[in-house]
């Protein structure tokens, strides 16, 4: 193709952009954002400050498209033995070779950014998208704020949560895809604290708890190095229990945390920051292979199609899943309905993972889905079943890492083993 236009200048947009050098003669990112040339937070990415990791896939992804990218990220990845993960308190059992990633967001944005742009046939414009334009039936490009238009054979919607593709579809007279929605009102909150040379806490360079539905307090909390000399803490709760922007706050849910690491910090450390809050009211997808008709010539990206509860670190991943859907895609030849029935492939598996959990949120609303309870039992089962058996323990973390697909877990050797521990358990 001659060009392709990337709405939204995000890590999906940057990835899609990425897959698409490939494949166009020029590549146009449209951005409204101002973009620091700096490791900075910017106006699209209020979350950008709190913890962000890495998943397994993730890296792989990452590491395959920009070759260098991975150790210009700062600490990590760090092996599972300095590592703990958390279920209630409990250890879980440390799967050997697995690796987690802390990165800082706005570094890593930075780093992306910085190597997509200097390709040589991407080029950046700043300006809004606000609809499409139309040609000989299929969409051949952008309308812009400032009243211009660029052209393209292909427009990637990169705009994210607040995607507007459906109300563009309208006006074209396409109807907009079917919408799910999961309220969720979680909240989370990030502290950076002064950390010295090689420091752990616990004995610990990372920890993940995890708090179960079932727990007084459900959420996730996350300890891990940011740099060498800094701590990098996060917690969550949701609704009523949401974290503030108070450092008392803080600590006090440092000092309640079941798991190891989190009292230490706050006793043997200095905070280096204010605490961050950010608040995710939902999750929600998209569904475009619902949509028997659909114009050539548009595919959307990233959280334009599905975001999902940031708690199981799924953002990321999943965009650069979908920008390597776009480029098989591109290669297979295929029309736009193949497109989105590999995306609704990716989406099915990571909603599976987050939302399962998230229906066992007593203050999350709606129908459950049919045969829910047989599947919450099965789901919790197989979590304890991590704290003490190690072939449940490797596959969890596999299917966490987005390595394998949910239904891995569900295999009857997985199934057989998590019920034997439940009936260790009592």
């Amino acid at each position: 193709m001659k060009r392709a236009v990337v709405a939204g200048g995000s890590l999906a947009g940057l990835l899609a952009a990425r897959v698409l050098h490939d494949f166009a003669d020029e590549v146009v990112i449209i951005e409204p954002d101002t973009l620091p040339d700096t490791p900075l937070t910017r106006a699209g990415t209020p979350q950008a400050n709190q913890f962000h990791v890495l998943l397994g896939l993730a890296q792989h992804l990452f590491g395959h498209w920009f070759p260098t990218l991975l150790p210009r990220l700062g600490a990590g990845p760090y092996p599972i033995e300095d590592c703990c993960m958390y279920l209630d308190g409990a250890t879980r059992v440390a799967v050997p070779g697995d690796q987690l990633m802390p990165v800082p967001r706005p570094l890593l944005e930075f780093h992306v950014r910085a190597e997509v742009l200097a390709l040589p046939k991407v080029r950046l414009v700043r300006d809004r998208v606000v609809g499409l334009t139309i040609g000989l039936g299929r969409v051949d490009g952008v309308r812009l704020a400032s009243g211009a238009a660029v052209h393209g054979e292909l427009v990637v919607d990169a705009t994210g949560r607040a995607s507007r593709l459906g109300d563009w579809l309208l006006r074209l007279d396409f109807q907009p895809p079917p919408k799910q929605r999961m309220d969720l009102d979680l909240g989370y909150a990030t502290v950076l604290y002064h950390r010295y040379p090689d420091q752990r806490l616990d004995n610990l360079y990372a920890v993940h708890s995890l708090r179960s539905a079932g727990s007084a307090e459900p959420g996730v909390s996350v300890v891990a190095p940011s740099g060498p000399d800094r701590w990098i803490c996060s917690v969550s709760a949701y609704g009523k229990q949401r974290p503030t922007k108070s450092l008392a706050d803080f600590h006090a849910r440092c000092e309640r945390e079941p798991a190891a690491g989190f009292a230490a910090l706050v006793h043997e450390c200095e905070p280096a920051s204010q605490v961050e809050v950010h608040r995710f009211p939902h999750s929600a997808r998209r569904d475009f292979h619902q949509l028997r008709h659909f114009p050539a010539g548009v595919v959307p990206v990233g959280d334009a199609v599905a975001s999902f509860n940031p708690v199981y670190g799924q953002g990321m991943p999943s965009a650069a899943l979908h920008a390597s859907a776009l480029g098989a895609w591109l290669r297979s030849g295929d029309d736009v309905h193949a497109y989105f029935e590999r995306l609704k492939v990716l989406v099915d598996a990571a909603w599976q993972t987050s939302a399962l959990a998230d229906f066992a949120l007593p203050h999350v609303p709606g129908p459950r889905p049919k045969g829910y309870r047989v599947m919450q039992a099965v789901g919790t089962a197989i979590d304890q079943a991590t704290t003490t058996d190690p072939l449940v323990a490797k596959r969890f973390i596999d299917v966490i890492n987005m390595r394998q697909h949910p239904s891995a877990l569900l295999r009857p050797d997985i199934l057989a083993r998590a019920a034997r521990a439940r009936i260790a358990r009592g």
